[in-house]
């Protein structure tokens, strides 16, 4: 009979994370002590996440927001999570930390294969706990199709985004984004039928 050992997980401190991820040509989430491998993305998935850029860049100017494009690391749990979100914007007042967002309004996920559990499950429970965050998006990258979590007063509302002229409005910050532009150049893969 051959015993079998249990190797356990490496759990790393928040500080041992830090000096890796900064130090690192790749980045990682941290997730109570775990490190988790951000995935290369598709083109997809990048000219989606700069077609909302560009939008909101335009749409923000001067507005007193700004725009992170996947670099930046959002708190969203002191000491226990951070993530690197695809897209979050934040107040100009949310400047007390170089490295980190701490007070997201809007965050942007384009879905992957690989991402989209983990985004539509604990990234929307972890971020829709977040105070100051009004907005939750989930982008397809290989369908036209926009899931967003608004905060209003009673609570969270879902709302689904498919039509090549619907406009995602975002009351909070005073701007709409065109599902047309978010699609601008995206070429989707043809369906196979079924014949």
């Amino acid at each position: 009979m051959t015993a079998t050992l249990a190797v356990a997980e490496k759990l790393y401190t928040v500080e041992e994370y830090f000096k890796l991820d900064n130090n690192s040509e790749e980045k990682h989430e941290y997730h109570y002590g775990k490190l988790i491998k951000m995935s290369g993305e598709y083109k997809n998935a990048n000219e989606i996440a700069s077609n909302c850029n560009r939008q909101l860049w335009f749409a923000l100017r001067g507005r007193g927001y700004r725009i992170f494009q996947g670099e930046v690391r959002t708190i969203v749990k002191l000491n226990k999570i951070y993530r690197y979100p695809n897209i979050v914007v934040a107040p100009v007042s949310d400047d007390s930390d170089p490295r980190h967002v701490i007070q997201p309004t809007l965050i942007i996920e384009v879905l992957s294969e690989s991402t989209a559990k983990t985004d539509r499950r604990e990234k929307l429970k972890e971020y829709s706990a977040l105070p100051s965050v009004q907005y939750y998006l989930l982008i397809e990258q290989d369908e036209r199709r926009v899931e967003m979590y608004s905060r209003d007063t009673e609570g969270w509302r879902f709302s689904i985004f498919e039509q090549p002229n619907d406009e995602i409005n975002l009351p909070y910050l005073g701007i709409s984004l065109s599902l047309q532009d978010i699609y601008e150049n995206i070429h989707f893969a043809e369906q196979k039928s079924d014949s």
